[in-house]
């Protein structure tokens, strides 16, 4: 659903160019686009690392900012995860990614944006309704193959939950994942490791 979610608003903002103001809080794309955001972290491209917004003193990111990526730090503790409780990792915009895609998970009705600035790119949530997404369930049909080319994950538990996000009703069989929704009837066959063999619709 984060991928989906991305594919909207480059839509709207890929062309235009951006700005941020930390103590505001906001971004502006183009003249007079401006949202409310929270900052999550970035990825320096002459060191390689991820480094959270919470950690960055120079910045000057005001506390409203900082929200969601002290919620992040604290589900990292509370759950032994290094990735989202350490200052700094290893990391390429790859990862930069990763990270966005789960806070747009988790907080919903926000899209991330990547915005390089040259030596690195900034992340960070963008406050806008996911406008359509769920009346749309032939996206699956196009979205879920981009991400399984992009980003190493288990293909069936991914589809599981997208579906699920979707709206749509899930049953699974050994080798294969039905999801029903009101327009459409989606099956996806898997080989032994849960990749993504095929992926098939009927509409209604």
């Amino acid at each position: 659903m984060a991928l989906e979610k991305q594919l909207a608003i480059n839509d709207l903002v890929s062309n235009l160019d951006w700005n941020v103001d930390m103590s505001a809080g906001t971004a502006t794309f183009g003249n007079d686009l401006t949202f409310p955001i929270q900052m999550l972290g970035s990825v320096s491209h002459q060191s390689n690392t991820w480094l959270w917004a919470w950690g960055n003193a120079q910045a000057q990111i005001s506390s409203d900012s900082l929200t969601q990526a002290m919620q992040l730090k604290a589900y990292g503790i509370k759950n032994n995860i290094p990735e989202l409780r350490e200052n700094t990792i290893s990391a390429t915009d790859n990862e930069g990614h990763i990270i966005a895609c789960i806070a747009s998970g988790m907080f919903k009705n926000r899209f991330y944006y990547a915005g390089n600035y040259g030596v690195g790119t900034a992340f960070f949530t963008i406050d806008v309704a996911e406008e359509g997404l769920l009346e749309k369930p032939e996206s699956v049909l196009t979205v879920f193959p981009q991400l399984i080319t992009g980003f190493e994950l288990n293909h069936r538990k991914a589809l599981f939950f997208y579906l699920k996000d979707k709206g749509f009703n899930v049953s699974e069989s050994n080798d294969s994942l039905t999801g029903v929704s009101a327009k459409l009837t989606v099956t996806a066959h898997f080989d032994e490791l849960n990749r993504m063999t095929n992926l098939e619709a009927t509409n209604k």
